[in-house]
């Protein structure tokens, strides 16, 4: 005999140094692998680069060449930096 029913709902919460906001290529690189549960170093297999140069995009110490960002918008499905489907706000390269 059920009295009423209740439904809860809370958000998940973010994963650790997951970027809410990123403002730069390498943060929305960073929130897609979290988002999405990629570790870097399957990432780097999915782009073809070593784990390293994921870091390395993701804490600014470099930016993807051009070729590297085709792959990533590929790998993606869409560019962040025109259409972001998380919800976060977007940036424009400088």
């Amino acid at each position: 005999m059920t009295i009423c029913d209740i439904e809860l709902e809370a958000q998940r919460p973010l994963p650790k140094g997951y970027p809410a906001n990123p403002t730069s290529f390498g943060g929305y690189i960073k929130q897609y692998r979290l988002e999405y549960g990629y570790t870097a170093f399957e990432l780097a297999l999915e782009l073809e680069v070593y784990e390293s140069t994921i870091y390395k995009w993701e804490y600014g110490n470099s930016n993807p060449t051009p070729k590297n960002t085709q792959k990533i918008i590929e790998f993606m499905g869409y560019d962040p930096r025109i259409y972001n489907p998380l919800k976060i706000r977007n940036y424009e390269l400088t």
